[in-house]
């Protein structure tokens, strides 16, 4: 069965700092047609970031060095093109809020289905704009 090229060359910054859920979102996405750039760090999202357009950030909020609403808060401030932000995260209130103000535009809860994030992903021709 051929995947539906649903993300064909849309470009993913993933933060995920449980290296097996990283993983799977990676393989996930570029089953998907999305080229990915995965991190488990919020301060090298940040480098990332800094480094090259991104058409979706996808987060966590829990992440090991610095906060994940920090993180997004500061790839929105500074990017040349603002990335859709998706966040995935296992915290609830206040933490959702905080990422909602900081710029996320999809807050998703884990547990969650595969398709369930898909389904808040931009497709292809909206995510790849070019630089």
């Amino acid at each position: 069965m051929q995947p539906r090229k649903h993300l064909r060359g849309a470009r993913v910054l993933l933060v995920e700092d449980a290296k097996d859920i990283r993983d799977v979102f990676t393989l996930l996405l570029a089953a998907e047609g999305a080229e990915v750039t995965a991190t488990g760090s919020g301060r090298e999202a940040v480098e990332l970031a800094a480094q090259r357009d991104f058409d979706v950030l996808l987060t966590d909020l829990g992440l090991p060095d610095i906060p994940g609403d920090m993180v997004i808060r500061h790839v929105v401030a500074t990017a040349r093109r603002r990335p859709w932000v998706v966040v995935v995260t296992s915290y609830d209130e206040p933490c959702i809020s905080r990422a909602r103000q900081a710029g996320a535009d999809v807050v998703l809860t884990k547990p969650l289905a595969w398709s369930a994030l898909l389904d808040r992903l931009p497709p292809a021709p909206a995510a790849s704009v070019a630089a």
